[in-house]
């Protein structure tokens, strides 16, 4: 099958804790009174960060923006915003990463309109290209190192969206691993392949017939 390749990494939780350390070293001995999670992909990494703060009030908002796995889906969009005042708090906004920077700017903007005395923001990790430049971030990504960055928090849906994407009409097994190593440089253990494919069927996404595999 013809493919763009969309080269991939896995998210360790060891990563995710070095990350998060290193956004609270450069905060220093800033005081925050709230964190604001861009959900869904700042939702653990608010915690985490919030966390090692010992700040006990985390708020939420949503924005969207990718709907695939590693296919961008329009502009991004606030469709859940923050529901109480910050009159006079220090808010830190947090989400995973910066992709295009729609996102994590529309929270920002939307957080200013919360009546907060300061807004700073922070995602683990930072795509140089990005609309803005967050306040902290742990690691910057360039073009030459781009991947789609598989966190632990999105790994289901990633890894089915993936394997969706790498399914044709009578597929085998081994196509769509094959196709996984080259399009995304993924390699899952077969237990984790047989799972997602297991889950995959049983949601009438994809079937069987034969020993090939077709998306529905």
């Amino acid at each position: 099958m013809g493919f763009q390749k969309v080269p991939s990494k896995v998210v360790s939780w060891e990563e995710i804790e070095r990350w998060a350390e290193i956004i609270v070293e450069k905060i220093g001995d800033f005081k925050f009174d709230c964190v604001i999670s861009v959900i869904r992909g700042g939702l653990v990494p608010a915690r985490i960060v919030a966390d090692y703060l010992s700040i006990k009030d985390i708020f939420t908002l949503k924005t969207e923006h990718w709907g695939i796995t590693a296919t961008p889906d329009g502009k991004a969009a606030v469709t859940y915003p923050i529901v109480r005042d910050l009159d006079g708090r220090s808010v830190l906004v947090v989400d995973d990463i910066t992709d295009t920077g729609q996102s994590l700017k529309l929270a920002i903007d939307a957080t200013r309109q919360k009546n907060p005395k300061i807004v700073k923001s922070a995602t683990f990790l930072h795509i140089n290209k990005a609309e803005i430049v967050p306040d902290y971030f742990a690691e910057e990504i360039t073009a030459d190192n781009w991947k789609w960055f598989i966190f632990p928090w999105n790994r289901k849906e990633d890894m089915r969206n993936l394997i969706l994407g790498c399914t044709d009409d009578g597929s085998t097994k081994d196509d769509i691993a094959n196709c996984l190593a080259k399009k995304n440089d993924l390699f899952i253990s077969r237990r984790e392949f047989e799972e997602t494919l297991a889950w995959l069927e049983y949601h009438n996404k994809v079937k069987f017939n034969d020993g090939k595999i077709s998306k529905i």
